[in-house]
């Protein structure tokens, strides 16, 4: 036999014992169908773990305490994973935008412009000012951190949007 096909039956025989008790741990993080693509995510994982720490560290993978902790440690990464893709929204609609404004006429130009300057309108200068770093000058979130002498931009800038969506009332601001 080959060393992936013993690896591959420990596995089986691994996450056949233990699926129950991954399942109910990946449900305190996520829900709905959004849990059974975590745990097909992390059987990818344990498979690897098994592959790379079976030799030396086979006692691990009887332990629930340590499958637990890799567990949860692999679920906390998902989350952060997911909400730093959510962030990324902001940033990709933007792009999104400026190239509609490139194809647009020039009368949706400056509606668009006028969005801009309404969201911006919503706003304190100082939160105005985050944007306009982050978003057209590119600024990275440490850097303006350092310039404007601010803690927890990207919390910031969560928070400013939310206030222009909240101040502004329009539906169709999804991009935001």
């Amino acid at each position: 036999m080959k060393p992936t096909s013993i690896h591959y039956s420990q596995f089986e025989s691994l996450y056949a014992t233990q699926q129950r008790f991954f399942k109910h741990i990946i449900a305190r993080y996520f829900d709905g169908a959004q849990q059974q693509d975590v745990l097909q995510d992390f059987s990818i994982h344990l498979f690897a773990l098994l592959t790379q720490k079976q030799a030396e560290n086979a006692h691990l993978f009887d332990s629930k305490a340590w499958l637990r902790t890799v567990l949860v440690h692999f679920c906390i990464s998902q989350l952060r994973k997911d909400q730093a893709q959510k962030n990324s929204v902001w940033k990709q609609t933007t792009v999104q935008h400026i190239l509609v404004a490139k194809e647009a006429t020039l009368h949706q130009e400056l509606e668009i412009q006028l969005l801009y300057q309404q969201a911006l309108g919503c706003v304190t200068k100082k939160e105005a000012l985050v944007l306009k770093m982050k978003y057209e000058y590119k600024r990275s979130t440490k850097e303006i951190e350092r310039r404007l002498a601010l803690q927890h931009v990207d919390v910031l800038i969560a928070r400013i949007k939310a206030k222009i969506k909240k101040k502004m009332g329009r539906v169709e601001l999804d991009w935001l």
